[in-house]
């Protein structure tokens, strides 16, 4: 294509017989400029890393890879602030929170009646309505039906 146009034939003269878009034509004559990639020193992101953990100590690699863009422009793949930050000992430990789902152990002593209740919910299905839910309270000496609700 740029040959044709240094032999004097017009963009929209080469792109009608080649049966192209115009403005492609135009785009593959442009002169284009190679995209600068801008290598970061591996020994500064290093420090720059180190610095922002020490102000941040409970941020993790991704707050972290947000901190050097907003502070020094520094665009980093998040994998490679990942790696620095392992290498260095500076990852934060995820907490990780146990369910309290055990059962005391243990009965409640009851020497009477209506003096200890508990309460008791059942989920039934009704066909037509769905599901219904039935809340009983129980006496916990006699094991007998105090009151109930069904919703």
């Amino acid at each position: 294509m740029q040959t044709l146009v240094e032999e004097g034939y017009s963009v929209p003269q080469i792109t009608k017989t080649l049966r192209m878009n115009r403005t492609y034509g135009y785009e593959l004559i442009k002169e284009k400029e190679p995209k600068k990639r801008v290598q970061n020193d591996e020994a500064t992101l290093r420090q720059k890393i180190q610095e922002l953990c020490g102000m941040f100590p409970t941020n993790g690699y991704r707050w972290i890879r947000i901190w050097l863009k907003k502070k020094y422009g520094i665009n980093v793949n998040h994998k490679r602030v990942y790696r620095i930050m392992k290498e260095l000992g500076l990852l934060s430990k995820p907490a990780h929170y146990q369910a309290k789902r055990k059962k005391k152990i243990g009965k409640i002593p009851v020497s009477r009646s209506n003096e200890h209740f508990q309460v008791d919910m059942t989920k039934i299905w009704c066909s037509q309505d769905g599901w219904g839910y039935l809340f009983a309270v129980i006496d916990a000496y006699d094991k007998e039906i105090v009151g109930y609700k069904f919703l």
